[in-house]
């Protein structure tokens, strides 16, 4: 009787072992999807959606508190973001191919200067170039031309990881196994993380959520949709720089 009731046990016990392998496997690959497969996916929403008109929340910066956009994005380099006060506009921050430009009303004052990557850390929180922010804010990671083949591994929760090298460092993806909606990305020069982009709340298949980082340069942005119009005709004066009676450099604007 104690030899029976031994064997149970350990029958029991390796049944529920094999249950636990069971619920920690991920899920096997649907047929076809391989890191081309999700690297073409992509590629096709990048050349979907050329235009954007956008109400936001953005938090970036030292302060860390929320501001509401209204954002205007086209292809390949026009960005603006108007930030929103109760009283109105409280400050505009656009880009027009290599100008960053930053107009204050209250000052009367507009700033110029390069659209590099250490400026659109200064104001919008992420150390990215023009290209780089108008991928981002269209839903998907900075475009990169691969130096070899893509590399595609399971990830963690069985996500879906696509490692692609480039000149300079290497991306990695990593996509959802289920809807396969990309959920995060990562560009590392050598063993430095150079930048991080986060994207959620997929509505329609767009993201509404971003969050972007670098700890390299550490500043970090955040940004939440309320409301996107893509593919949306955009007058092209609207990414003009304000007409302003003072035009200072950037570097002397206060950014903190």
């Amino acid at each position: 009787m104690t030899r029976s009731l031994g064997r149970t046990w350990v029958l029991l016990v390796l049944a529920l072992a094999g249950c636990a392998t069971l619920r920690h496997r991920p899920p096997p690959l649907a047929a076809g999807v391989t890191a081309e497969h999700l690297l073409d996916g992509l590629a096709a929403r990048r050349a979907a959606t050329t235009t954007l008109r956008a109400r936001a929340r953005l938090k970036a910066g030292l302060a860390g508190l929320w501001t509401r956009q209204a954002v205007l994005v086209q292809r390949p380099g026009e960005v603006r973001m108007d930030v929103m006060s109760p009283f109105g506009l409280a400050l505009a921050v656009g880009t027009q191919h290599d100008t960053l430009w930053a107009y204050q009303p209250s000052q009367q004052v507009r700033y110029e200067g390069e659209a590099s990557p250490l400026n659109l850390a200064r104001f919008l929180g992420a150390p990215v170039s023009v290209g780089d922010l108008v991928d981002i804010l269209l839903g998907v990671p900075p475009v990169r031309v691969a130096t070899g083949p893509a590399v595609l591994s399971r990830g963690d929760e069985g996500a879906l990881v696509v490692t692609v090298p480039f000149d300079g460092g290497t991306q990695v993806l990593s996509f959802d196994p289920a809807t396969l909606d990309l959920q995060h990305g990562e560009e590392r020069r050598g063993d430095v993380l150079a930048l991080a982009v986060t994207f959620t709340d997929y509505q329609d298949g767009f993201p509404h959520g971003l969050d972007v980082s670098s700890p390299v340069v550490g500043s970090s942005a955040r940004l939440a949709y309320d409301a996107v119009e893509r593919n949306v005709p955009l007058d092209e004066t609207a990414f003009s720089p304000p007409s302003a009676p003072r035009v200072l450099p950037l570097e002397a604007a206060a950014t903190g």
